[in-house]
């Protein structure tokens, strides 16, 4: 077998092991690629529509835009839809330096988006989320604790012990450009508080510096799951939604720690790291995991026609179908700023 590298480049390897695993809604009898669903009139006629909604997004939407809501968008209004994989922080930065233009950012975190205001954009919509669980490959060789933890069986403080075992192959993100990479050490960190683990328990985990982005934990998200998959790594790092709809096997955490709950999150701004983003350090810290989505620059009819279509009813369920938690899409912002097609969606 050929190992998979942590390369950007080797995405596409990502895309190819992904490719043949099966989602609900994938199929032509998915709600939302019926023409009799809501959003099929959501913002013009598929005679009358032209233009790309050109969509960059956090790499673990990837399985769902690619096999679901963009070809269930493109069915539905006859626009054309392209989307672009990446890290939330990366494409964030991107978009700021001119090197990619799309017309639609969905992240995971508004804080991805605020730094994009008001140049690019001026609004965003939270509409959905998720939380951290740890996924491991069912062949480890630490398979039967892990199954045990899944089960019940094994309380999941012992898991924390288990991490630490020299020679415990574990996969992660950069916690300076990554979402996830950033909320599984707030785990960790939350995990040594709520359990009362000793002081040095996330370190022994994860290396010092915490936020190194050299550590040999590290991986591209893109890749991270499939190469958990071919048996390079024990157990990684991933949300709730990326196992429901790769079909990993997972280790569901407390909602005291796995950042899904938004009651909780007084207790999650108790994690914190300082990343380093352009040379320039800053502080971050624990919050409920959210997906939110804006249009970038001057908003077209495509972009706006996809925004409108993940918020409607036929999006939402897609997403609901792909182990998301649906929210009452919230806009952070000025309605004014708000294309009509959009602000319809939110009651406007």
């Amino acid at each position: 077998m050929i190992a998979i590298t942590k390369k950007n480049g080797a995405r596409f390897v990502a895309l190819l092991s992904i490719t043949c695993i099966g989602l609900a809604a994938c199929g032509s009898s998915s709600p939302a690629a019926s023409s009799s669903s809501p959003a099929a009139s959501s913002s013009s006629s598929p005679a009358a529509a032209s233009g790309t909604a050109n969509v960059a997004y956090a790499s673990s939407i990837e399985f769902l835009n690619e096999k679901s809501v963009g070809p269930a968008f493109a069915k539905a209004t006859g626009f054309k839809y392209s989307g672009r994989a990446g890290a939330s922080g990366a494409l964030s930065s991107d978009i700021a330096s001119g090197e990619i233009t799309p017309n639609v950012f969905e992240s995971v975190g508004g804080d991805n988006i605020t730094p994009l205001e008001p140049k690019f954009t001026k609004w965003y919509v939270q509409y959905a989320s998720t939380q951290i669980v740890l996924a491991y490959n069912p062949k480890s060789k630490y398979a039967s604790q892990f199954n045990a933890f899944a089960s019940g069986k094994k309380p999941i403080k012992d898991l924390f012990s288990l991490l630490q075992t020299p020679g415990f192959k574990l996969g992660r993100t950069d916690p300076n450009i990554d979402p996830q990479g950033r909320s599984f050490i707030y785990m960790l960190e939350l995990a040594q508080m709520h359990f009362h683990l000793p002081s040095d328990t996330v370190t022994k985990i994860i290396g010092s510096p915490i936020a190194s982005p050299t550590s040999s934990q590290i991986y591209d998200e893109a890749i991270l799951e499939s190469t958990l998959q071919s048996g390079q790594l024990d157990a990684s790092s991933a949300y709730l939604s990326q196992a429901i709809q790769l079909h990993l096997h997972y280790i569901k955490l407390p909602s005291a720690i796995n950042l899904g709950d938004f009651a909780l999150a007084n207790q999650y701004a108790k994690a914190h790291i300082t990343i380093t983003v352009g040379g320039v350090k800053m502080p971050k810290t624990g919050s409920p995991l959210t997906i939110d989505i804006t249009t970038i620059g001057t908003p077209t009819p495509a972009g706006i026609a996809f925004v409108k279509y993940v918020l409607s009813p036929a999006g939402l369920a897609l997403h609901k179908q792909g182990g998301y938690t649906l929210l009452k899409p919230t806009l952070f912002g000025p309605s004014s700023a708000v294309p009509a097609a959009v602000n319809s969606e939110l009651g406007g």
